[in-house]
């Protein structure tokens, strides 16, 4: 997992072989590890490797569609596409919104059919240990439920609730929220997280991240039904939702190794958790 670094910043030689010839800002979020330059973004991704961003570069060059945009990387001079862990890609203009479910719904879809057919790649391994992977793996019984008794007593009521299915993986954006709205241009995938999963999945994490409330104070959240009602034609849509809002809680345990501050988020999935009990009991 990274650890946002003070003062990180790409050095002039990275710049250089990139071919970056203005100066760098800071751009908001992102773990603080990501600057703009013009019509470029550079990202820190440290444990990233040559192999594993070539590819995504090839697959994302490779993808084309009028219903929406995705992000694509720059080599640098000497014709590799990582560089002292920076990587460098074009700036995709637009801004996250809230709601807009149909719309990042459609944009979801129409992406994972563009992929359906992409094998699972090497560097997608089995031993990931990020908090992301690891809660995605105990969600889907391919390791046992570990998290602190706080966390444990938050979600072990709908845990049991699990039942199940039978479903395709595939490649998928396990990170769904990620999407750029412009006037003038398709909606953008920004920072993709590569899940083997059903592609419904992704759908379900993004109505568990709609669910999830993080107002504090006037709450500006879609209602919680209209979350649902975007989503609920979705085969096994009520298992995959289980699995997605268990999954986002459980980040909170692998999180939590870098700050202790992350166990006490449970608070703000407790009750979207409660929600969906009560969604997924009714007969």
């Amino acid at each position: 997992m990274f650890v946002p670094k003070v003062g990180l910043k790409p050095s002039k030689e990275v710049l250089k072989k990139f071919g970056v010839k203005r100066d760098v800002r800071l751009m908001n979020g992102g773990l603080k590890r990501c600057f703009r330059a013009g019509d470029t973004i550079l990202k820190y991704v440290p444990g990233s490797s040559e192999e594993e961003v070539s590819w995504l570069s090839n697959l994302l060059n490779s993808i084309e569609s009028k219903k929406f945009r995705l992000q694509k990387y720059l080599t640098s001079e000497d014709g590799r596409h990582i560089e002292d862990g920076w990587v460098a890609y074009y700036f995709l203009s637009g801004n996250l919104i809230k709601g807009g479910l149909p719309e990042k719904r459609s944009v979801l879809e129409a992406f994972h059919k563009k992929i359906k057919d992409v094998p699972k790649p090497p560097h997608l391994k089995e031993n990931r240990k990020d908090p992301w992977t690891m809660a995605d793996k105990m969600v889907w019984d391919e390791l046992p439920l570990n998290c602190h008794e706080r966390i444990l007593k938050a979600i072990q009521d709908l845990f049991k609730q699990r039942a199940p299915f039978r479903a395709v993986n595939q490649l998928i954006q396990g990170d769904p929220s990620n999407i750029l709205f412009d006037e003038t241009e398709p909606p953008a995938l920004i920072d993709l997280s590569w899940h083997w999963r059903p592609a419904d999945f992704s759908l379900a994490v993004l109505a568990a991240d709609n669910l999830i409330c993080w107002c504090k104070e006037e709450c500006d959240c879609l209602p919680r039904n209209e979350v649902i009602a975007a989503f609920e034609d979705v085969k096994h849509f009520k298992q995959l939702l289980i699995r997605a809002v268990l999954r986002r809680a459980l980040e909170l345990e692998g999180l939590r190794k870098f700050s202790e501050k992350y166990l006490y988020e449970i608070d703000n999935h407790v009750p979207a958790i409660n929600f969906v009990y009560d969604y997924v009991s009714q007969s």
